[in-house]
Order: C-alpha cells, then sequence, then structure tokens
C-alpha cells in the first residue's frame, strides 16, 4: 500500500509540473551562458565583416569589443529580469486609463549616452514609472564605483596604446570612420535576442525600447525601428486584441542587427544600400539608389553574375525604406534567411552610382526637387566645351549646389587635411563664376568656396594626368591637391580630425616641428580639442616638449589636482617646467 501510494502522490506531483510548466508563459528556455555563446559567435562575424570592408579601425574595434563584453556580462540578469517584468505586465495583468480609455504599452527606458533601462508603461504619452521595480538592463557607466587615479591612469594608458593604420584609415577620413558603426543596432540586437529566448511576445502587448529625451524606439514586437514598425500606435476603446508573434522562427542575432541597421530617414538616397537573403542554394537581394529599387536572385553559385529586376521608382526616401521593410518582413515569413552581403557582390546600383556622404529627409523638398535632367548638365558641358568627372557629374546632376543641406560639409584633400566647404555652385553659378576661355587656359572649373572664402575647383582637362583632381585657388594660384572628386566625395564628414591633433596624441614631434615651422598656430582648436591638451592627455612627451617651447600653455594650471587619472608623473613634470608662474 505504502508503495502504491508513493506511486500515485508522485504521478500526482508529475501532473502539476506539467501543468504549471504549460500555463507559465514566460519560462525562461535557454541557459544564459548558451545564449552568450551563441551570440559572441555572431558578434565576432558581424566584427570581422566591417573590419573585412576596411569600416572599423583598431580604436572602433576596440570599443565595439568592450561595449559587447558589458552587453554580454549581464545577459543572465537581463534575462531573469525581463522574465520577471512580463509575469507582472502583460495583456491579462494590463489596466486602461479609464479617464482617457488608452491601453498602456511596456517600455524599457534606456539612457541617451548610457544603456541601463528602466521599466515604464506609456499611456499614449502618459508615462507612469514602475515602482520598485530594478532595471532591466544595467547601466553602463557605474558611478558609485570609483577606481582609485592609479588605476584609471592605466585604463587610459592601455586604451591610447591602441594604434590605427593610417594607411588604411588616412588621418583625413578618421572621422568618417570614426561613427561608421552602428553600435545601438548592437544593443537592439542583444536585448532582442534575449527577448526571443524569454518568448516575450506571449506578454501580448506592444512592448519596445526607448532613448530619454528622443523619438527613438525599437520595438520588441517586430524588431524594427520606431520608424518602421507596425506596433507604435496606441490603442482607445474596447481592449485591443492579443499581440502574437509575427514570425514563426526565432531569428539570428545577425538578423536583429541587421534590421535594427535599416537606414532611417533622413537617408543618403545616393549610396547604393542592399539587404542580402539566402534558403538552400539560392540567394535573393533587393537594393536601392535614388528612390529606385531593384531585386537579384539566383542561384547562390552564380550570385555575382545575376542583373536588377522589378526596378521600381518610388516617391521619397520614407516611401523607398517602407518598401524595403515589407520586402524584408516577407522574405522572412517566406523562409529566407538575412545574412550579411558578401563582400564579393557587385557594390553598385547601377553605373551612375557614387557613394556620396549626402543626407536628405522626407520633407527637405528643396534638396530633392534641386535634382537636373541630364540634359541640363550636357548642355552645360557643350557651353562650355568640357567633359566633367563622372563623379562630379553626378554629384551636380542629383544636387545642384548643395544650397539647403549642411552636412557632412568637410571633404578630404589629400591623406592629411579637409576642407569646410561653404557651398557648391548650383548649375548657375557656375555659369556665373566661370567662363570658357579661363577654363580651357587653366583646365580648371571652379565648383564652390570653402567656409574661409577660398574658391574650389575642379580639373577638366582630359588630356592632363591631373584630370579630376580637386584645386584650391590661393593668392590667384592654382594649387592642386592629392583627391579625385569621388574620393573627396565619399569620405565627406561632420567631425574631422586634425592632423596636428593625431600627431600630438601619436607623439609625432617631427611632424609638429614642421608645422610650427610653417607657420601652424599651436593655439589652434578644434572641436574643444587643442594640441597640447592632446600631447598631455596622452603622455606624449616630445610632443608636449615641441609645442611648450614653442610657447603653448595649459589654460587651467590645476593639472596636478584634477588630472591625475590622466597625466602621468613624467608628464606632470614636463609641464612644472613651463608652467611656474
Amino acid at each position: 500500500m505504502k508503495k502504491r501510494h508513493f506511486i500515485i502522490m508522485l504521478c500526482q506531483i508529475m501532473i502539476q509540473i506539467n501543468c504549471w510548466s504549460q500555463n507559465n508563459q514566460f519560462e525562461t528556455k535557454t541557459n544564459p551562458m548558451d545564449i552568450n555563446i551563441e551570440m559572441k559567435n555572431e558578434f565576432e562575424e558581424i566584427i570581422n565583416y566591417f573590419k573585412s570592408k576596411n569600416e572599423m579601425h583598431a580604436i572602433t574595434e576596440a570599443n565595439i569589443r568592450s561595449f559587447i563584453d558589458y552587453l554580454l556580462e549581464q545577459t543572465s540578469y537581463t534575462q531573469k529580469r525581463l522574465s520577471e517584468i512580463i509575469k507582472d505586465f502583460n495583456y491579462e495583468t494590463i489596466k486602461r486609463d479609464e479617464q482617457y480609455k488608452v491601453w498602456p504599452d511596456l517600455e524599457f527606458w534606456r539612457g541617451v549616452s548610457d544603456y541601463g533601462s528602466s521599466a515604464n508603461l506609456n499611456f499614449d504619452g502618459g508615462v507612469a514609472d514602475i515602482e520598485n521595480q530594478e532595471s532591466i538592463v544595467k547601466g553602463q557607466y557605474d558611478f558609485n564605483t570609483i577606481e582609485p587615479d592609479s588605476i584609471r591612469l592605466k585604463e587610459a594608458k592601455e586604451r591610447q596604446s591602441i594604434k590605427v593604420d593610417i594607411n588604411k584609415y588616412p588621418i583625413s577620413h578618421l572621422g568618417f570612420h570614426e561613427y561608421r558603426f552602428n553600435e545601438t543596432a548592437l544593443f537592439y540586437a542583444w536585448i532582442a535576442y534575449i527577448w526571443q529566448e524569454i518568448e516575450g511576445h506571449k506578454c501580448g502587448i506592444q512592448v519596445r525600447t526607448v532613448q530619454n529625451n528622443s523619438i527613438a524606439t525599437f520595438s520588441l514586437n517586430d524588431f524594427l525601428d520606431g520608424d518602421f514598425s507596425e506596433y507604435t500606435e496606441a490603442t482607445y476603446g474596447e481592449k485591443p486584441k492579443r499581440l502574437k508573434n509575427p514570425f514563426s522562427r526565432k531569428l539570428t542575432l545577425i538578423e536583429l542587427f541587421q534590421r535594427a541597421s535599416q537606414i532611417s530617414f533622413p537617408i543618403k538616397p545616393f549610396n547604393s544600400y542592399w539587404r542580402y537573403f539566402e534558403k538552400d542554394d539560392q540567394f535573393k537581394e533587393i537594393g536601392t539608389y535614388e528612390f529606385k529599387t531593384g531585386i537579384r536572385t539566383g542561384n547562390q553559385s552564380e550570385r555575382q553574375n545575376q542583373n536588377l529586376t522589378d526596378i521600381l521608382k518610388h516617391q521619397d526616401s520614407k516611401q523607398t525604406l517602407l518598401y524595403i521593410r515589407d520586402f524584408t518582413n516577407q522574405m522572412i515569413i517566406d523562409g529566407w534567411r538575412e545574412k550579411l552581403r558578401p563582400l564579393d557582390m557587385p557594390l553598385m546600383f547601377d553605373t551612375n552610382a557614387f557613394q556620396f556622404e549626402y543626407l536628405t529627409g522626407i520633407h527637405w523638398s528643396e534638396d530633392q526637387s534641386a535634382k537636373l535632367l541630364d540634359i541640363d548638365v550636357i548642355n552645360f558641358e557643350n557651353s562650355i566645351g568640357i567633359n566633367m568627372p563622372r563623379a562630379y557629374y553626378h554629384y551636380l546632376r542629383i544636387l545642384n549646389g548643395r544650397q539647403h543641406n549642411t552636412n557632412n560639409m568637410f571633404f578630404p584633400i589629400n591623406d592629411l587635411y579637409t576642407v569646410h566647404m561653404k557651398k557648391f555652385y548650383t548649375i548657375e553659378e557656375l555659369h556665373k563664376f566661370n567662363d570658357k576661355q579661363s577654363i580651357h587656359k587653366s583646365g580648371n572649373l571652379i565648383i564652390g568656396e570653402s567656409i574661409d572664402s577660398i574658391k574650389i575647383g575642379i580639373k577638366v582637362n582630359l588630356e592632363s594626368k591631373s584630370y579630376g583632381k580637386i584645386t584650391m585657388i590661393i593668392n590667384d594660384e592654382i594649387v592642386e591637391c592629392d583627391y579625385s572628386f569621388e574620393l573627396f566625395a565619399k569620405y565627406a564628414q561632420y567631425s574631422p580630425k586634425q592632423p596636428e591633433i593625431y600627431a600630438a596624441e601619436e607623439n609625432d614631434a617631427a611632424f609638429l616641428r614642421k608645422r610650427l615651422g610653417e607657420g601652424w598656430d599651436f593655439n589652434t582648436s578644434y572641436q574643444y580639442q587643442n594640441a597640447l591638451s592632446q600631447a598631455a592627455e596622452h603622455n606624449s612627451y616630445e610632443a608636449l616638449e615641441v609645442l611648450l617651447k614653442a610657447g603653448a600653455r595649459l589654460k587651467f594650471k590645476s593639472y596636478r589636482e584634477h588630472s591625475k587619472d590622466t597625466y602621468d608623473e613624467t608628464t606632470m613634470k614636463i609641464l612644472d617646467e613651463y608652467h611656474k608662474n
């Protein structure tokens, strides 16, 4: 009897456990360590991909790896917290705000410069803090633990020891490459991957992350930026239907990263942008250029040779990107898997495409309507008897002067320096500032002017080795630059690096001596930096001595008190020698 009674009790316990497991919608399915191994492998694939494209230099790589470590260190914690929060706030437990008859969305609010996230309920703009809840994601910077100055100095020196290969990434391009990688998309991919593991979709309501003090959101329902997600509208009236997972399978971290990385508006419509998918031995991709989309598909073994088909013209950048969103969603539903686009695929959408760093928004009608017809540019060429370099031809045709948009107006002229453009000339201004006789005599077409009123030109003599090179007119002399217009336009940027600042950081005393001998002012500053402060911060002793001997001085003399975590003792002594009074 005792044995029979024990078996009955054991069966009852097993039935109860099974029922509890079935009813517990938010049970964690996967060990956090296993999740981290899966994610780490895909994070590594993403890093190596961007390195292979020469779009991630050593400093960016180190920063990204540190950021990934920060994310993976708390996977277990965030997985646990997400599981807990949706047990308390889900389709069954949420209640309508009876004053406005609106149902809440669950939001995870993160910092502007930190990814620590807390949980909130949003009643269509009326945000209610959830009390007595721990954070969902721990902050990246723990201000409660301040390391000793010696530790912080050691860590600073380790960071500064990382060097960029300037043969791959010239100094004048560093600002361009610094912000090429979308770190935030890694965060979105990471939290979305965990969300899938806990089967967060079973909570049945709209859930998103929100960046504090901004409109930047990312939906955890369909894993898309707020500009693209179908899960953004607030619900009024009667209780809405329970939301379901729009996808029949879990997406890979790379797929989540690609979705989170989809460029929003304003976009760069004159760059070729691609999304690539595979299924069995087939591939399919969608590309866009100048508000057009096209499809390339076929056997993977023949993917390099397939032509674009189904080319469509869209109204503006918004409609173009929404079309791409719908296409990529359907590809996943149809069983395709998104991949990082193979590097051997054709880069350009068509022969007219160039990689221009130019932004355009859905409402910037002046920019979108400024485009010229081919016949307008051809007539201009014929009127003065020249053939423009193709990159400039299309720059003029597409932008006709950059009169309404001043984004990314620093352009490299050689491996060291950039020029800050005030504007490019419209086709009417090209007529005004150029004449046929002077163009044929000099082989130079003036195309715009810098912020300090230096005329910028381009070599248009087809027989010259300098054809297509950028020029500057200084003291009525035409000075030829190293870069062609194609490089000039491709690497346009918002925040370039000054070579003197770079030399100070890298302890290149010889370059600083050369620049001082050429009349360079050591007080020159850019983006709140000057060479002396950067030499001190990087403990560049020789560069520091060169600048101090030339007369440079720190503005604030309290460096011994406030810079112990940055300046080492040798730097302090060098500074002391020149700041005695």
